[in-house]
């Protein structure tokens, strides 16, 4: 199981690519890859991409992207098919 997740990171000074949030902060808005999360909550970062702040959480460009870089982490990064034009 790949668990993705997207967060914000509150930033309090200029940072580069650093931009203003929907929830009126300013910073990143990172995406996560988790791989074997399991019942007792463990479980392993598999990749995580840097996004600025007002990245929208449901871009399925960037779903694609991360769950690729999961999948070519644990060794299941045969070519894929594209989607999409």
């Amino acid at each position: 199981m790949i668990d993705i997740d997207a967060t914000l990171v509150n930033v309090h000074s200029e940072k580069e690519g650093a931009a203003p949030t929907f929830k009126r902060g300013y910073g990143f808005h990172p995406l996560t890859a988790w791989i074997d999360h399991g019942r007792a909550g463990g479980g392993q970062c598999a990749a995580i991409m840097l996004r600025a702040g007002n990245a929208g959480a449901n871009t399925a460009a960037d779903h694609q992207q991360i769950i690729g870089q999961a999948l070519d982490q644990v060794g299941l990064g045969a070519p894929r098919p594209r989607s999409g034009p």
